[in-house]
């Protein structure tokens, strides 16, 4: 008989055995709660011919695309952050396209794996929001949305910038929110808006592009909202570039690596 696995179990797991776990293919829900503490981050993997301006792009994009750790070709190991750790693998769910077609949401990309690929860890504001419950900030995540905020461009990947998207009980909360993000610079940073968003193009925050909770309830009229980069962007304007192939994590299963989050702040 199966052992059945719960959100508590993963959440008390060091990065390691979690990774193990996914990697026998025994844990592929979502991450969000995953390793308490512990950092994690967006993947997007590219053709080498496709790295150096994908790399430009999130040098000239920081704040949605902090970049966190680059492979070498072929390799599926991120030396940096998780040397042990094998990202064809160690996700608990995937998304394969190509030439901007979705073909597969697989548990490991073995099979598409090539000699020629690169991968990169971009930073992941699920990071910081352990930083948050810790400092017990009370914090509502939304979910993603595409924002009228166009990124610069860099070869074939522009776009507008996704954004993340949470909402706050007091300002007091909101400004500890402000302060605690600036510290991570890796996890997107500071926001980059506070307030309205619909002046930066998101009409309704009840209909996100990517959902944590489906309905969501609307924001109360006294919370604050903060707006954030979000590591989604490399992924979405690798996919307009319409690479050969391009492979992400699904939205919600990051990769974990194995610095805890207060080590990321001195990435």
């Amino acid at each position: 008989m199966a052992v059945q696995i719960k959100s508590k179990d993963v959440a008390a797991m060091k990065p390691q055995e979690f990774r193990e776990l996914v990697r026998k293919g025994e844990w592929t829900g979502h991450t969000l709660l995953a390793c308490r503490n512990y950092a994690q981050n967006n993947l997007a993997i590219v053709p080498r011919d496709y790295a150096f301006e994908f790399l430009l792009f999130c040098m000239r994009n920081p704040r949605p695309c902090p970049v966190v750790d680059v492979t070498e070709p072929g390799s599926p190991h991120p030396m940096r952050v998780a040397p042990t750790a094998d990202l064809r693998t160690d996700l608990p769910r995937y998304r394969v396209f190509k030439n901007g077609e979705l073909v597969d949401e697989p548990t490991n990309v073995t099979k598409y794996w090539r000699d020629d690929l690169v991968a990169f860890l971009i930073g992941c504001s699920a990071t910081f929001d352990w930083a948050l419950r810790t400092a017990n900030v009370d914090f509502r995540l939304l979910g993603a949305y595409t924002s009228n905020i166009q990124c610069v461009p860099a070869g074939p990947f522009y776009g507008p910038m996704v954004v993340s998207c949470r909402t706050f009980k007091t300002h007091e909360d909101a400004v500890r929110a402000i302060q605690i993000g600036s510290r991570y610079l890796v996890s997107h940073g500071p926001p980059i808006h506070i307030g309205d968003p619909s002046s930066i193009g998101i009409g309704d925050v009840t209909k996100p592009d990517q959902a944590v909770i489906n309905p969501l309830p609307a924001p109360g009229a006294s919370e604050v909202i903060l707006t954030w980069g979000c590591g989604i962007t490399p992924q979405t304007t690798a996919l307009a570039a319409k690479l050969p192939i391009l492979i992400t994590h699904k939205g919600g299963h990051m990769f974990i690596n194995d610095l805890l989050v207060e080590q990321t702040a001195n990435l």
